[in-house]
């Protein structure tokens, strides 16, 4: 009997499965080793094909693109060679690999062997130490406290950091006539009140200017944060004193030495601070020393820079003047390539390598610096993305809301997970407010949820990265992979999670299916429940749904059910896998920015029962079913 593949939304299924070569039909056909396996077309396998093609020669799709969208058109990339005979351990991902020859997508499906690790480790999640919310003010309300409360439940930070802790809304510092300061704390007790409450503790961000101390006027965003120096440097060490004695008689020692305190944020940008480095060093000496007065284990960094830069300097600076830095901060963005080296010009790294390259360069700078103890923390990123330098955007960049984002977040996450302490998401809500906060559904704000609540692809891809716990497992395939796809996977006890993706690159004009064979030589002939979430568009990507509908600007409560249920990915029972003496095997096909995972366990025989005895309840059954009195 032909096994099939039960799913809610077949009918809107973007992805084919396929019984692998040697498939007898019943479920105990055998297959040795990963050679290549040809899988039938599907319809499905058609549409992505079609779609592919359409992209590949400038089409765009009026059902998942913008209007007005240009055509995406980038440099050649650069690829090298990799040695497949060693393969990576507990990943098997597109870093450095080049594509291979040019072959139809659906002719063969990649060989991959996913077998223990004989040196296992686990997934770190650097992304899960620290989330970001906009400003400080906007913890004040309850929506975006609701949706803080529904994303802890499921992906458990453990910090949070924001902007403007000091702004104007915040009421921090007050200069009688006198010239005497007054300090006031209500607000930010209020705020870390409730973020303790969820189990959250502070990356304080220590900005912006309170206008009392500052220099100038100079001013960002629609909030109007100061950006200028102090007019009075002892001044800011006294606030930072005063506000750290406060915590600390407020929360207690022991807890506010768990805390991280970060000197402002991107000084090396004009935008920001309008001070030189050397301003800023001086700032930063100043907020420790306030610090550090109050005790010498509260922990400071920063110099919390934009694109990676000043991070050697700051080192620098601290050892050689001995001022205390417990740790390094800094942000970057995928598309921070077209800043570095617009249109790609003179890029020494291949497409879609930048990211990851820039995240591992600072970790290779710490080391071989004089401070190679201290914490690397990455506390701003996301996925905005451009195709060319001209087509930057920093506050309308679809690539935070379409499916884009969800591969682009598995793979920099997995293929970066051993490079820092921390990889915060900025931002976890649209409710977010550099411009004002948006009004529409969606609005390419930097949120893992809308103004409503729902979720993003992006969201999604960080919830099944959170499943991926117990210990990573050996993934090699004898071909090398095409640049941006990749498998990781983890055994714990005897369930095995396996998660795939297929990041597009922006920059290509072209857009790649990812059809793997997996086979996994441990899990012999025997039952299996292998249940697969996937992340495709209008299942877990709720975007494409929205610009389907005509972009709606207000929502009908028919038509939010409906962005809602597109918010949920493709949850489905795979039943056309095979297991014998040989392994199981089954068949993954993406298309471009999809992601899937898979949760294997052995089937149990038999089903619960009730421990009342059969003869009881047929008592019970004849009474109940008495006519009546």
């Amino acid at each position: 009997m032909t096994r099939v593949l039960l799913t809610a939304t077949l009918a809107a299924g973007l992805l084919g499965f396929a019984p692998p070569a040697g498939h007898a039909g019943s479920g105990t056909g055998t297959r040795s080793g990963a050679a290549t396996v040809t899988a039938p077309r599907t319809a499905d396998q058609a549409r992505i094909d079609a779609a592919a093609a359409a992209q590949a020669n400038g089409i765009q799709r009026p059902d998942s693109r913008p209007r007005n969208t240009p055509q995406q058109n980038a440099p050649q990339q650069n690829t090298r060679q990799p040695d497949s005979s060693k393969p990576q351990r507990g990943l098997h991902s597109s870093r450095g690999m080049h594509p291979g020859p040019a072959v139809p997508p659906w002719a063969t499906a990649q060989p991959f062997t996913i077998t223990p690790s004989p040196a296992p480790g686990q997934l770190r999640m650097p992304w899960r130490n620290c989330v970001a919310v906009g400003r400080a003010y906007l913890l004040l309300r309850a929506d975006l406290l609701e949706q803080f409360a529904e994303a802890q439940k499921e992906l458990g930070y453990r910090y949070c950091r924001f902007h403007a802790l000091f702004d104007r809304d915040m009421d921090v510092v007050e200069r009688a006539k006198d010239g005497s300061l007054t300090f006031k704390w209500h607000q930010i007790d209020k705020i870390y009140d409730a973020l303790l409450a969820m189990g959250i503790r502070p990356f304080v961000e220590l900005n912006p200017m309170p206008d009392a101390l500052a220099s100038g006027t100079q001013q960002l965003f629609w909030y109007k944060a100061n950006v200028t120096p102090p007019q009075d440097y002892r001044e800011w060490e006294l606030l930072v004193h005063e506000f750290a004695k406060h915590l600390v008689r407020r929360y207690g020692l022991d807890e506010v030495r768990k805390w991280y305190f970060e000197v402002w944020n991107e000084p090396n940008l004009s935008g920001f601070w309008s001070g030189t480095k050397d301003e800023y060093f001086k700032l930063y000496k100043a907020s420790a020393d306030g610090l550090k007065s109050v005790d010498g284990g509260l922990r400071i960094g920063g110099p919390a820079s934009s694109k990676a830069n000043w991070i050697q300097d700051m080192i620098d600076y601290c050892t050689d003047n001995g001022v205390p830095l417990d740790f390094i901060s800094t942000h970057l963005y995928p598309q921070d390539e077209q800043v570095d080296y617009p249109d790609r010009k003179g890029s020494p790294y291949g497409v879609g390598e930048y990211f990851p390259a820039k995240i591992k360069s600072v970790k290779e700078i710490v080391a071989n610096s004089k401070r190679p103890d201290l914490e690397i923390h990455w506390t701003e990123w996301n996925t905005q993305q451009a195709p060319s330098a001209d087509k930057v955007t920093w506050g309308d960049n679809r690539y935070v809301d379409d499916l884009h984002a969800a591969a682009t977040i598995v793979r920099n996450c997995v293929e970066t997970d051993a490079d820092a302490q921390t990889m915060a998401y900025w931002v976890l809500s649209d409710i977010f407010d550099e411009g004002s906060i948006p009004d529409a559904p969606f609005s390419c704000t930097y949120g893992l949820m809308t103004i409503h609540g729902i979720r993003k692809a992006s969201y999604n891809a960080f919830a099944l990265m959170r499943r991926m716990e117990g210990d990573l497992m050996q993934v090699a395939s004898p071909e090398a992979i095409q640049p941006g796809k990749g498998i990781t996977a983890t055994e714990e006890g005897d369930i095995v999670r396996v998660l795939a993706w297929n990041q597009n690159f922006v920059e290509l004009n072209k857009a790649v299916p990812f059809n793997a064979a997996i086979t996994l030589p441990t899990l012999k002939d025997t039952a299996y429940i292998i249940t697969r979430a996937t992340i495709k568009e209008g299942a877990g990507s709720p975007w494409e749904t929205w610009v389907a509908m005509g972009r709606p600007l207000n929502l009908t409560p028919v038509q939010q059910k409906l962005l809602e249920a597109a918010s949920v990915p493709e949850y489905s029972l795979v039943q056309d896998y095979t297991a014998g003496p040989g392994g199981l095997s089954l068949n993954c096909c993406l298309a471009p920015g999809e992601v899937a995972f898979f949760e294997i366990t052995p089937r149990a025989s038999g089903y619960g029962r009730s421990r009342i005895d059969d003869a009881e309840f047929r008592i019970w059954d004849k009474a109940m079913g008495d006519r009546s009195k």
